[in-house]
């Protein structure tokens, strides 16, 4: 556990020390982080060529490869890749180790993720009674779950659309599905639990504030804790505090960094979708500055559908505009910004690479956070990448059994 702890230092020590290339998006020019390092002039001199293979071959690899990178951005590199080292959890090897997943409805890899939870349950927790699946969602690992273990379960989703599928999907498994928002402390079930030996607390991509719940909760109970977390952007407040004493308070916008997407996770499309988005939101920025209407980042889709953005410059435009009351915009007009957006653009997911390598860093310290939180509880922790990025690029668990286990 002391290698944990050291870790969870390490990464918080990094953090710190580059907090302001965390705190200051590259917007606009001059970025000052970029020029008090020297970066500046080798960032922008980035071909598209160059961006792409970054994105391919992984952003700390390039500047490691790169004989042009300067020496104090390729020793960041090198931090880095040491920082996102973690044990991997071993995959099930024998026939009688695989656990049996029979959820027709789900795709494969939302079926591999479910199955190596359920490994785990199995190999890291020598009893549990009874399962809680916080943000259960359509309840198929919580079903998978209560079928594997021979034990009840309880699936809390604030969706209750999606609880309604759950209890159609649950079969003869036992378990019961509630509709809940788990931060509403007088009515939330998560909150009026007893303590009973042996209670297993999980959540699988649970988002922002509800994995911090989900470690105090078990703090509390005195439960196991099985936890995979996800957008941590996604808080109530404007900024997250550590839950360890001297820990890193961060920004909600800094958060995001820990959610990013890469091509070395082997989800190409996904990226490239991404990257498409993000231009085309920066176009319709301009579009509208360009008619004299100021508008903050984030506030150019006021109004608009966000599958929109998917449909095209064209087709987005027309809608905010008309969303806004405004004249559709005429051809040489998204030309126009179209092509502004995408010089700009460049320059600023050139200018990204950097914070976008340290998002990694930033997901392991969230997790290692919580880890230590609850060692500081007297668990036996392990945090560990449950699957392949090709599976899911939030493959980090935090594994707790309670004291005494």
């Amino acid at each position: 556990m002391n290698r944990l702890r050291h870790h969870h230092a390490a990464a918080k020590g990094f953090l710190d020390e580059t907090r302001d290339v965390l705190l200051e998006r590259p917007d606009s020019l001059p970025v000052a982080w970029a020029e008090a390092r020297g970066w500046s002039s080798y960032l922008l001199g980035l071909s598209e060529s160059a961006l792409e293979t970054a994105d391919t071959l992984g952003i700390g690899k390039w500047f490691l490869a790169d004989p042009d990178c300067p020496a104090t951005l390729r020793d960041l590199a090198r931090r880095v890749e040491v920082l996102c080292v973690l044990p991997r959890w071993a995959p099930a090897e024998t026939p009688d180790d695989q656990p049996k997943v029979d959820c027709p409805f789900t795709g494969a890899r939302k079926r591999q993720q479910i199955a190596a939870m359920l490994h785990i349950l199995r190999a890291f927790y020598p009893r549990i009674s009874h399962v809680v699946d916080v943000g259960a969602g359509r309840g198929q690992l919580t079903a998978q779950a209560a079928r594997a273990l021979s034990v009840p379960a309880l699936g809390l989703e604030r969706n209750s659309e999606r609880v309604a599928v759950a209890r159609l999907l649950a079969g003869e498994a036992t378990v019961d599905f509630v509709t809940t928002d788990i931060f509403a402390a007088e009515t939330s079930p998560l909150g009026q639990l007893e303590r009973v030996p042996d209670r297993l607390l999980m959540a699988l991509h649970g988002c922002g504030d509800l994995g911090d719940a989900l470690v105090r909760s078990a703090v509390a109970l005195s439960a196991h804790v099985l936890l995979l977390a996800c957008c941590p952007q996604k808080i109530r407040a404007h900024e997250r505090p550590s839950l360890t004493a001297g820990g890193l308070t961060l920004p909600k916008e800094v958060l995001g960094l820990a959610n990013v997407l890469s091509r070395t996770a082997g989800i190409e499309g996904s990226l490239v979708r991404e990257l498409a988005t993000k231009e085309a939101r920066l176009a319709l920025r301009y579009l509208f500055e360009a008619r004299g209407i100021e508008v903050a980042a984030g506030e150019e889709m006021r109004g608009v559908n966000r599958r929109k953005v998917h449909a095209g410059l064209s087709v987005l435009a027309h809608t905010a505009c008309q969303a806004r009351g405004l004249l559709p915009p005429s051809e040489s007009e998204l030309q126009a910004v179209a092509s502004r957006a995408h010089e700009q653009y460049l320059a600023r997911r050139r200018l990204s690479l950097p914070r976008s390598m340290i998002g990694r860093v930033l997901e392991i310290f969230l997790a290692l956070d919580r880890a230590t939180f609850l060692l500081d509880a007297g668990y036996d922790v392990r945090v560990v990448e449950v699957f392949p990025v090709e599976v899911s690029p939030r493959n980090i668990a935090v594994l707790g059994r309670a004291p005494g286990t």
